[in-house]
């Protein structure tokens, strides 16, 4: 695992909203101490991006479990010009609930 945690994740993720003209994103936290609440600030701060249109969001080997995974899931829900998303969350604390509740929120992509 690396250093990097929840509070940088919301560091990183503080400075999303001023990209708004943003297409494209690669957010890799894999293999660090990223949890719940890097991967809620991460999502959170997805929401202004309105532009984008492909994003990955990798968290294997994370503390991530289906609080993070659902605030990702709920914002992304909101970005109407995605059409290419890539997700990993193996070897998390993602449930079946978690990854159930990411689906029912991108159906509407």
């Amino acid at each position: 695992e690396s250093g990097f945690d929840d509070v940088k994740a919301a560091s990183v993720a503080s400075v999303l909203p001023c990209l708004k003209v943003l297409e494209a994103i690669e957010f890799r936290c894999s293999q660090t101490r990223v949890g719940d609440a890097g991967a809620v600030a991460i999502g959170n701060n997805l929401q202004n991006l309105k532009k984008l249109q492909q994003i990955t969001l990798g968290f294997a080997c994370t503390r991530v479990g289906n609080d993070g995974a659902v605030a990702i899931g709920n914002n992304l829900q909101n970005l109407e010009l995605l059409q290419q998303i890539t997700l990993d969350f193996e070897s998390t604390r993602v449930s079946n609930d978690g990854a159930v509740a990411i689906g029912n929120n991108l159906q509407n992509l």
